[in-house]
């Protein structure tokens, strides 16, 4: 948990201090075009359980009694996670976190409370400046989220975690 805040912060301030303005267009391509060092984090709010899936290149100090904050990924998995993600169509709401806890559209003016989220997925990414950036996409319901964490499963040999994940929604 302390990495995942550690990660969170290190993005705000990169957002702080960004003069770049954050697109729609832009930041859907630099996640597709970041499946080499994409991470995603699959996150229940206010739940302590959470599954990080991290590329070789992330170094995890994963201190759960179930090592399910770092799990391994590669580029022709994290495709797999894109292609799902898309399927779904999830990538078509990206939110960034703005200040107080704030997470805001960057294609429209909605806003989403962390607290009314079934699910949480956060995905971080380079652009072609090398610059990590980072986005939320919340799922609201339920049986949506129970349907993606089932979707995304088979990618990984982490059966244990992703069943733990569906029992503590």
């Amino acid at each position: 948990m302390k990495f995942t805040i550690n990660i969170l912060f290190l993005f705000i301030f990169t957002f702080s201090f960004s003069q770049n303005e954050i697109t729609y267009e832009k930041t859907l391509s630099d996640i597709k075009s970041s499946s080499k060092i994409l991470t995603t984090t699959l996150i229940i709010p206010d739940v302590e359980f959470y599954i990080g899936i991290f590329t070789t290149d992330w170094i995890v100090e994963d201190l759960t009694e179930e090592q399910c904050g770092d799990i391994k990924t590669d580029s022709l998995k994290n495709s797999k996670i894109i292609k799902i993600l898309e399927s779904k169509k999830l990538l078509e709401k990206l939110y960034v976190e703005m200040e107080n806890n704030n997470y805001e559209s960057i294609n429209s003016s909605e806003k989403f409370e962390w607290k009314d989220a079934k699910l949480v997925i956060n995905m971080n990414f380079s652009d072609e400046s090398d610059v990590f950036n980072q986005v939320y996409i919340p799922i609201m319901n339920k049986k949506k989220a129970k349907e993606l964490i089932k979707s995304i499963s088979p990618i990984f040999e982490s059966d244990f975690c992703f069943k733990k994940l569906k029992r503590k929604l």
